[in-house]
């Protein structure tokens, strides 16, 4: 077996050691041996995932150090054998010029030309090392993570990589809600015609399809910047910005919502306090958790996870058990789910874009790419887990909450409140432990995590150059965005009472879904578009994850899409239109260049 080398033509043989290769080296890894070879840069890569493995973790390695010189040194200390062939520059003129020369590794991010060095090496090493390189891989994945955690910013522009797997769920879990429906089922229910858990079951499939297609891209592009860099790079610039201003109005317009909601739910309880005055309140609390940094949030989301699910699973015992004891007035029924003598599609699907809000926060973890451990990995995994468990919670809410009010009439009542006061038939102080729970989730918890998502999208989009400059200010000790947190903040609060004061909870709740079902749509078309029909990956069975299910999931999204109504589309066209009359003033007036290169970490 030969000797992989880099070189400017892909010929084999020894090089000097320490130099990076430039962007037009050709990587060979063993001619011997098929591999994977990327579409956009003559790259070959190994099959075997413990040689993938090791190489990745090198590469990271190599990105967690900030320059592509630093992973030669780190393999040289690990006893790894270098064989680079250079194209002849200075050792810091190369690893400056590695740094910034864009090419793909073994996975298809873009990266520097000096990873695709690391590659070659890392790969060598792999096929020299007992047991398919396992041992070796395992030492690199030790390092990997030691140097990830012990690192004080990440190479993404001053973000820090502190976020495990598990803490992106936290996260994802408390942006979606775990008791999100108290706020909405009676007008899920109503608008259903009594079919909430169905609603809510639709709505899972359709995100379960979305976040298949999340799993393809974040590796690809890790990144905060989510749906934007992927349509960016897959479609084209422009109508990446588009997506990139869809997500906007979906991450500015949930806290303000989430905010209305929570003071709504006080307001049953302590009527003389207005609306307004708990968002101002809830505001504030937000605001300066969010500006202390993601140390301080992700603490506020372990605790505040804990509590929901604590409230949650008292409803589910004590609503049990009040079903069982008042047979006359409640018992267990299926029609929560299906009922032949009143299901209607459309208003079926009108009650799943409603209850989409409750669903549509997984997305916004990717946002945290730039702070996440394992960048490539943890986002995909942490997706699928939060849809599927708080989709079976949000249809076990749904349940039993249909089987205490078979006959709908006290949810019909008050559309707004209806479930607290279905709550209050197993033991008044559950109402209110329910309304209280789901005002501090709402107007604490889940406004939070939006103001973080939204602050960490403009971060990435100012880094791009697509907003001014300010947007993309981190605070050195924080790690935190300063002027793009404060700006949100800023906004939120205009939004509360323009919501309040002209749409209202409801509609506002769908104008957020506007942003976010579109997005989703324009996701899965990356995926079918990017990998499936232009990038050819669809052997061997992979038509189905590039092909099929995104398909399923862009038809599913623009169904729910197009049962938003009239109204939320005026508003979010109008929002559309406002986006592309700015990008043709900031790129073609003010002759900005908007660069994509510099926000895949």
């Amino acid at each position: 077996m030969g000797d992989p080398t880099i070189s400017p033509t892909g010929a084999t043989g020894r090089s000097p050691v320490g130099q990076a290769a430039t962007s037009s080296s050709h990587v060979v890894l063993d001619e011997a041996k098929p591999g994977i070879r990327d579409r956009n840069v003559n790259v070959i890569v190994p099959k075997s995932q413990a040689e993938r493995d090791y190489i990745n973790d090198h590469v990271n390695a190599a990105k967690a150090e900030g320059r592509a010189a630093s992973a030669k040194t780190a393999a040289v200390k690990a006893g790894t054998p270098c064989a680079l062939d250079v194209n002849a520059t200075a050792p810091g003129a190369a690893a400056d010029a590695a740094a910034t020369s864009p090419v793909k590794d073994v996975i298809g991010e873009p990266n520097s030309a000096g990873n695709a060095g690391i590659v070659q090496q890392s790969a060598a090493t792999a096929k020299q090392t007992p047991n398919g390189g396992k041992q070796a891989a395992g030492t690199s994945k030790q390092g990997t993570a030691n140097t990830a955690k012990g690192t004080a910013t990440a190479q993404s522009g001053g973000l820090k990589r502190t976020l495990t797997t598990m803490d992106l769920v936290i996260f994802g879990m408390i942006f979606m809600v775990p008791i999100a429906p108290f706020s909405i089922l009676a007008s899920v229910y109503d608008t259903s015609n009594g079919m909430p858990a169905l609603a809510y079951l639709i709505g899972m499939i359709a995100m379960l399809f979305t976040a298949l297609s999340f799993g393809l891209m974040v590796p690809r592009y890790p990144s905060s910047g989510s749906i934007y860099i992927y349509a960016s790079h897959e479609l084209n610039g422009p109508i990446g910005f588009v997506v990139g201003w869809l997500m906007i109005l979906q991450y500015l317009i949930t806290p303000a919502v989430m905010l209305i909601m929570a003071g709504e739910a006080l307001r049953a309880y302590i009527p003389g306090v207005p609306v307004w005055v708990w968002c101002l309140i809830f505001l504030a609390f937000i605001t300066v958790v969010a500006l202390r940094g993601m140390g301080a949030t992700v603490l506020v989301d372990k605790l505040a996870l804990c509590a929901e699910l604590i409230v949650l699973l008292l409803f589910f015992v004590f609503g049990f058990i009040y079903i069982v004891r008042h047979p006359d007035t409640a018992h267990f029924s299926g029609t929560s789910l299906f009922d032949a003598s009143k299901f209607n599609f459309g208003s079926v699907m009108s009650a799943v874009s409603l209850c989409a809000l409750s669903f549509v926060g997984f997305g916004s973890i990717v946002t945290l790419d730039g702070e996440c451990i394992q960048p490539r990995k943890a986002p995909p995994k942490a997706m699928i887990w939060i849809v599927l468990v708080l989709g079976f919670l949000y249809m076990a809410m749904s349940f039993i909450a249909s089987c205490m009010d078979p006959s709908g009439k006290i949810m019909a009542a008050d559309p707004t409140n209806g479930f607290y006061t279905i709550a209050a038939l197993a033991g008044k102080w559950l109402g209110v432990l329910t309304a209280v729970a789901n005002a501090l989730a709402l107007g604490l918890f889940t406004s939070l995590s939006g103001m973080t998502a939204v602050s960490r999208l403009l971060y990435v989009m100012g880094r791009d150059n697509a907003f001014p400059k300010q947007f993309q200010k981190v605070d050195r000790k924080t790690g935190v965005p300063i002027f793009a947190t404060l700006f949100v903040a800023i906004v939120t609060l205009v939004l509360v009472f323009v919501v309040l004061w002209t749409i209202g909870m409801d509609q506002g709740a769908k104008v957020s879904n506007y942003g976010a079902l579109s997005t989703y749509f324009m996701l899965n078309i990356c995926v079918l578009w990017g990998l499936g029909i232009h990038g050819k990956i669809v052997d061997h069975g992979k038509w189905v994850r590039t092909i099929l299910f995104p398909a399923i999931g862009a038809v599913v999204t623009f169904v729910i899409f197009v049962s938003l109504g009239v109204e939320v589309w005026i508003v979010g066209t109008t929002w559309l239109v406002l986006g592309i009359a700015y990008y043709l003033w900031w790129t073609k007036a003010k002759k900005h260049k908007i660069d994509l290169l510099s926000t895949v970490s």
